[in-house]
């Protein structure tokens, strides 16, 4: 029977990098900065024990590095490297150094202002990936990064490419509660309305504090999100105007038809409300 590969841990080596310490640690792995002798601070994301074992998920893994060393774009992290670590698949990208937008939106709510500001970069890394043929499906604050007020979309780990095999079996669900969209919890077909339905709760998000349907049972977030009209912005809040409101929540259209073209053109409409 194979030997079991265990997490490593700061001072060990991975690849040609030594890790230095943990920066984040989520379902599908764990983010670590490491440093190459001589060389810039990067970091490395290595696949957990339990999940190296599954061959599936492996293969999606794998393919978030070849999808992320498509793209080429200033708002998009890249991928500098790659491998495999007894038995833990690792990939290697450029450290962002000011945490996530998730992390920004819990010291507080933004304003119109700042939150167009913060993602009209993404929004451009986003429609990117689409002319690439490659569509998300896990926008969310925590795959923003953010380096001042220059942000970067990250992780590709669910990223559906339109060219490659599926990974995903009929009816398969992926992506976060939150941030999901009707197609998405339906298990159909997802297109780049799906990343800009997340992009509009992205959006909410940052103005309010909380995703448009969060805070509630998982149940009642999926009801929610098949169903329901998303929040009321500008009941919640004095300094988003009615047309502000109606142009955020364009992107939370239930048919994907009905949401904007691209994500770049769903910023702009926004901006254009708010008179930024």
């Amino acid at each position: 029977m194979p030997e079991i590969a265990l997490e490593p841990r700061p001072g060990d080596s991975v690849g040609p990098y030594r890790i230095t310490r943990v920066i984040g640690r989520g379902r599908m792995g764990v983010v670590f900065e490491g440093v190459e002798d001589g060389g810039e601070t990067v970091a490395i994301k290595v696949v957990t024990t339990e999940l190296s074992q599954d061959e599936v998920f492996v293969r999606r893994f794998k393919r978030e590095v070849a999808a992320a060393q498509k793209i080429s774009h200033p708002n998009v992290v890249p991928v500098l490297s790659s491998g495999d670590e007894h038995g833990l698949p690792y990939l290697v990208q450029q450290l962002i150094p000011g945490g996530s937008l998730a992390d920004r939106i819990a010291r507080g709510r933004l304003d119109v202002a700042t939150t167009v500001r913060l993602l009209t970069g993404p929004a451009a890394g986003i429609d990117a990936l689409h002319a690439s043929g490659l569509v998300h499906r896990d926008i969310k604050p925590a795959n923003i990064l953010l380096d001042g007020d220059t942000a970067y979309v990250t992780d590709f780990g669910l990223a559906k490419d339109s060219q490659a095999s599926n990974l995903t079996r009929p009816g398969q669900a992926l992506g976060s509660l939150d941030y999901m969209s009707p197609e998405q919890i339906r298990g159909e077909d997802v297109s780049p309305a799906t990343d800009i339905y997340a992009l509009g709760c992205v959006v909410i998000e940052c103005l309010t504090g909380t995703p448009p349907f969060g805070g509630r049972p998982s149940m009642r977030v999926l009801f929610a999100h098949l169903q329901e009209p998303p929040p009321d912005i500008a009941a919640a809040r004095n300094d988003v105007s009615a047309a502000t409101a109606k142009a955020i929540n364009r992107a939370l259209e239930k048919e994907p038809e009905d949401r904007p073209a691209s994500a770049s053109t769903y910023m702009q409409s926004i901006a254009r409300a708010a008179g930024i």
